[in-house]
């Protein structure tokens, strides 16, 4: 009996398209529960808890249910294999007031920084502000629009003395598919002016999803694996050398981002 060749344009499996589904199906529930969450730590959780305890301030207050409420988001995403998320050195980025500084693959970074930081302000873009489902959100927690000039760096000077952590992206925007967008010098600027130390973190993303021109539904038929890797704490003088203060951001900046990019922030261990 001859023996049939299969065709070349045979159907691909159906058990890879189906998994993609899912993994769309589950993100998409992902992201409607953020929102639905957000609306309810605006009107309702966040007020009742300052209610509750008035003698602490409305930022730190909203700050501290918007880590809980990451944490929730994080292990919820985990729990529907959208995503797995490693934190190598959990117990650096939570050590003390620091500048956090990272790279920043995809739009969920911020998410798992905060979700393992006790008090967090953040640096946000002035676009935050205008938008429905986040506005409420960061202007209750008090964060800081990502505006140039020296009032940002006065702000943030300002946190970072009265014992606060910060959490700024150098490179202003999501990274690029490959590589690193040049670092700004804000983070170098307001890191020697405050006198508090870098806290370098790598963050890997593997595949890539959520990034600069990917949409939300671009989510692959396996789990993404997040992995974050927190450095030593690192002095922006020691980094910078012994140069006036224009030439210190600038030499400060370049050892920052070659210290993220060589992965030189080891294993946490």
């Amino acid at each position: 009996m001859p023996v049939v060749a299969e065709s070349a344009t045979a159907k691909p499996p159906v058990l890879p398209a189906l998994s993609t589904a899912l993994h769309r199906i589950a993100a998409a529930g992902l992201f409607a529960a953020f929102g639905v969450g957000a609306l309810a730590l605006v009107v309702g959780v966040i007020p009742l808890a300052r209610l509750a305890d008035l003698a602490a301030a409305r930022d730190l207050v909203a700050q501290r249910w918007i880590q809980r409420a990451f944490r929730v988001f994080t292990w919820l995403g985990e729990a529907l294999h959208v995503w797995g998320v490693e934190v190598r050195g959990a117990e650096r980025l939570a050590s003390g007031p620091a500048l956090v500084v990272a790279n920043h693959p995809s739009l969920v970074d911020v998410v798992f920084l905060i979700a393992q930081l006790p008090q967090a302000d953040c640096v946000v873009k002035a676009g935050a502000f205008r938008n429905p489902f986040l506005r409420g959100i960061v202007s209750l927690a008090g964060y800081i629009p990502n505006r140039d000039g020296p009032e940002l760096v006065a702000e943030c000077t300002r946190r970072l003395r009265a014992g606060r952590t910060l959490v700024l992206f150098p490179e202003g925007s999501r990274s690029p598919a490959r590589g690193l967008r040049p670092f700004k010098r804000g983070a170098a600027r307001i890191a020697l002016a405050s006198g508090a130390p870098l806290r370098p973190i790598w963050i890997e993303c593997r595949p890539r999803i959520l990034g600069k021109h990917q949409p939300w539904w671009a989510i692959p038929g396996e789990r993404v694996r997040y992995t974050l890797r927190v450095g030593a704490d690192v002095s922006a003088r020691d980094l910078a050398g012994e140069h006036s203060d224009a030439v210190a951001a600038r030499r400060a900046t370049e050892a920052l981002q070659r210290l993220i990019e060589n992965g030189a922030v080891g294993d946490g261990a």
